[in-house]
Formats: C-alpha cells, sequence, structure tokens
C-alpha cells in the first residue's frame, strides 16, 4: 500500500510539474464519462462481434495497451512532454503490430487485457497485488486461446463484454450497485454468445494453424 501512495505522488508531481494536473481536476468528470462511454461502446460491440471482428481488437486493445506501458515509463523516466507522449505513441504501436502479426501474441492481447479491464471495471481496488492476479488472470486466458481459440474467445469477449457494459452503463446512470450489474450483464452476456455462434456456424472461421507438410 505504501508503494502504490509513493508512486501516485511521483505521478501526481510530475503531471503538477507538466501543467497536466489542475486540467485534469478540472474536467475530471467529464474524463470519466467520456471513458464510461468509451468502455460501453466497446464492451456492446465486443460482446456481439468479439469473435467476428477478433483482428480489430487485437490492435485497438493492443494500442491501449502499449500506450498504457509507454506513458507510465515516460511519466517515471522524463519530464518532457513530448519525450512522454513519443514514448507512449512507440509502445502503443510496437504492441499493436506485435499483436497484429504475431497470432498468438494477439490473443493473449485480445483475452488478456479484456478480462483484466473487466476485473479492473467490477472491482476497484488499490492493491497492487490484486492487479497483478488480474493480469496473471487475463495472461492465462489468452494462454487457453492456444488451443480452444473459438470458444474462450467466444466466451471471454460475450462474457466480460456484457458485464462490462452493464456496469459502465449503470456508472453512466449513476446506479452503483454492483449485483443489478451483474444479473443484466449476465443477460447481454448469454444473448451475446447466442449471436457469435450464430455467426460462426454461418461463417466457420478458418483453420489458422499451419498444416504441417508431409514429409
Amino acid at each position: 500500500m505504501e508503494n502504490i501512495i509513493t508512486q501516485w505522488n511521483i505521478f501526481k508531481e510530475k503531471l503538477m510539474y507538466l501543467g497536466y494536473w489542475d486540467k485534469l481536476v478540472s474536467h475530471l468528470e467529464t474524463i470519466v464519462m467520456i471513458i464510461l462511454i468509451g468502455v460501453l461502446l466497446f464492451a456492446l460491440m465486443n460482446c456481439f462481434l468479439g469473435h467476428q471482428l477478433m483482428r480489430l481488437w487485437m490492435t485497438v486493445i493492443g494500442l491501449g495497451i502499449g500506450g498504457c506501458i509507454g506513458g507510465y515509463l515516460g511519466l517515471r523516466q522524463f519530464y518532457d512532454k513530448n519525450a512522454i507522449f513519443l514514448t507512449a505513441t512507440i509502445c502503443a504501436f510496437a504492441v499493436a503490430i506485435a499483436a497484429t502479426l504475431i497470432y498468438r501474441v494477439g490473443l493473449v492481447v485480445l483475452c488478456g487485457g479484456v478480462v483484466f479491464a473487466t476485473l479492473e471495471l467490477l472491482f476497484p481496488v488499490s492493491s497492487m497485488s490484486v492487479h497483478m492476479g488480474f493480469v496473471a488472470l487475463g495472461i492465462v486466458a489468452g494462454i487457453a486461446a492456444f488451443e480452444r481459440e473459438t470458444i474462450v474467445v467466444t466466451w471471454i469477449t460475450g462474457v466480460c463484454g456484457g458485464l462490462a457494459t452493464a456496469r459502465a452503463g449503470f456508472l453512466l446512470l449513476g446506479w452503483d450497485t454492483m449485483i443489478a450489474a451483474v444479473i443484466v450483464g449476465a443477460a447481454l452476456a448469454a444473448l451475446g454468445i447466442r449471436y457469435q455462434y450464430s455467426q460462426i456456424r454461418k461463417h466457420p472461421p478458418k483453420n489458422r494453424k499451419r498444416k504441417k507438410q508431409p514429409a
């Protein structure tokens, strides 16, 4: 806990030095609302189109993860706005390109990112060990997709998309109720998974694994 407080104070001092802190505080409510609207739209699309638009989600989530990592590293190392922005941009595109071109990296980025973001939205806590646990669960989910891609991706995007949609929607309405969000999210997840499977039956995914050449 002390480490989290120390890190937060460092970031706060950096943001104040760069002139961003006052802007963030004065526009905090608007920023949170924009983020929640973005989460709502992304989660809803992911719930119903997770498997169909898998490559797109790999790229988008890769940009987000890379940007966050780059921004974090930039804030730790630099006091120059351009250097921080450049670090965030380079990391964002590096992770996005890796997720797009290297299929297994993309699966981990997609499944891991969706699982981690949903858990963070549902269970906002300050414990670093809990955050690392969420990361570990996301990585496990991504690795599981190596062998059962269609099932794992469909269920992760459906369930996480439904829960995140309900949670974000309720927060936008000012309803901070977890039980209702889970009930509505479960209903959306069931609809989303059913729709995804209907599309998979109509358009079966091609086998992406390379076939072994006969000797």
